[in-house]
């Protein structure tokens, strides 16, 4: 079975600013993107270890934002759950990490998410628990 390093779902509500939101993440958390403002998905890297992030606003074909939604939902809070959230921010290691060598550098990513993105709802859907 193969799991994907620090993969990482972050429901973002409405209204949050989605303009180069990747690129923005990577440069709050002190790593280097290969996003441009408008792209949608790319790696970002802190050294040699590189991350994948997608945004899915529910626009593109194959949207999982409705899925996504409905299973982030079931750990978020009752005030949370009567919130709109607009898109989902994907995260997560490109190799193997078997040391946890990159895993402060996951830390720092998701924390950018945080106080990017206030409101935001954190999920591995891995464990099937909130971060």
């Amino acid at each position: 079975m193969s799991v994907t390093p620090y993969l990482t779902h972050a429901l973002l509500p409405a209204g949050t600013d989605l303009g180069g939101l990747g690129a923005r993440v990577a440069r709050h958390a002190g790593a280097e993107a290969s996003l441009r403002p408008g792209d949608r998905a790319g790696e970002v890297a802190f050294g040699g270890y590189r991350f994948f992030i997608a945004l899915d606003d529910g626009t593109g074909n194959g949207s999982e934002l409705a899925g996504l939604r409905d299973v982030i939902l079931t750990v978020a809070t009752d005030a949370e759950r009567r919130k709109t959230f607009g898109a989902v921010l994907t995260l997560g290691g490109l190799s193997p990490d078997p040391d946890l060598e990159h895993f402060n550098d996951a830390a720092l990513l998701m924390e950018a998410v945080e106080a990017l993105c206030p409101g935001a709802v954190l999920f591995d859907p891995q464990s099937g628990e909130r971060i």
